[in-house]
């Protein structure tokens, strides 16, 4: 046994010494390509991207403001920061105008809150739900932009297009209305409240009828609408002017735009009376207001035959 192992040492030594002292491994990368295929792309890299719900720009004034929608005799806080709970440090009259903005709104709390440069110096913070854009009148009524304005308004109430018409109405106050002008007014809603309410089932109390004094009472659709309608086809538009038909002493009644709405300008649709009736004759009003460069309607106002 011992000599058959020694003669294989033998012949493995003779081999190796054949092969010139070198002993042939395996090399594992001999038979690999010389190029690798590209990886297989991940399958997060071909998601689209998760999108941002990045929250609408706020609206805004322009670089002067006014009071609106404040009574006679109350006045306006001025705060110290967009904050209720913050001190006051000066007050606005009620229709106050011409007052500096001075840089971008706020919204703190659920309300939009506008920097005013005080007149006495400083600046101080204003809730906009007191505020307008100042507008020269003169400059409103050239404008071509409110031009047939009131048309355009009639029309979207007659296809009772909720959606166009919450398009049209302001976005920082909504939309008010008074069905007569010296009555309270109703609030009808804010911009997307004012969506529904040619199907909204809300009873309003509107004020009282001047000769009966009975209330005026019931829907949008059912008070409202009607009378909207009464001067949608045959009314003459006026800009920042009331016309009027004759009162029941056969002279001019008195009528006015509202105190509360003196710093907004408007637009009316007057349709006269017929020869056979001279005391039926009705008029509406749409308060309009400017915001980031357009009008907005935002008040309604209701004139008729006035004992």
């Amino acid at each position: 046994m011992i000599g058959r192992q020694l003669k294989w040492m033998t012949f493995l030594l003779l081999g190796v010494v054949a092969c010139g002292g070198r002993v042939s491994t395996p090399n594992p990368t001999a038979n690999l390509p010389e190029s690798f295929p590209s990886p297989i792309p991940s399958l997060t890299s071909t998601l689209p991207a998760t999108p941002t719900n990045t929250p609408p720009p706020l609206p805004s004034f322009g670089s002067m403001v006014s009071v609106v929608f404040l009574p006679d005799q109350q006045s306006l806080p001025v705060f110290a920061s967009p904050d209720p709970a913050s001190a006051v440090i000066a007050q606005l009259e009620p229709n106050q105008t011409q007052i500096p903005v001075r840089g971008e709104p706020q919204e703190r709390g659920g309300r939009l809150w506008v920097e005013i440069q005080l007149p006495q110096g400083g600046t101080g913070w204003v809730d906009a739900q007191s505020l307008t854009t100042t507008y020269a009148a003169d400059q409103f009524c050239s404008n071509p932009q409110i031009q047939g304005l009131t048309v355009r308004i009639l029309d979207v109430f007659r296809q009772k297009d909720g959606r166009q018409l919450a398009e049209m109405v302001s976005p920082i106050h909504g939309l008010r209305l008074r069905m007569h002008w010296s009555e309270v007014e109703v609030f009808l809603g804010s911009r997307s409240e004012i969506q529904t309410i040619f199907s909204d089932p809300t009873s309003y109390l509107f004020g009282r009828d001047k000769l009966s004094q009975t209330p005026i009472e019931g829907t949008f659709m059912d008070v409202v609408y009607p009378t909207l309608m009464d001067v949608w086809e045959g009314g003459i538009e006026t800009c920042n002017a009331l016309n009027q038909g004759i009162a029941a002493d056969w002279v001019d009644g008195f009528i006015q735009w509202p105190f509360e709405y003196a710093n907004l300008n408007y637009l009316a649709r007057y349709r006269p009376a017929p020869e056979e009736d001279s005391l039926n004759w009705r008029m509406w009003a749409f308060g309009i207001e400017w915001i980031d460069q357009r009008p907005f309607l935002t008040v309604l106002v209701h004139y008729q035959w006035d004992f």
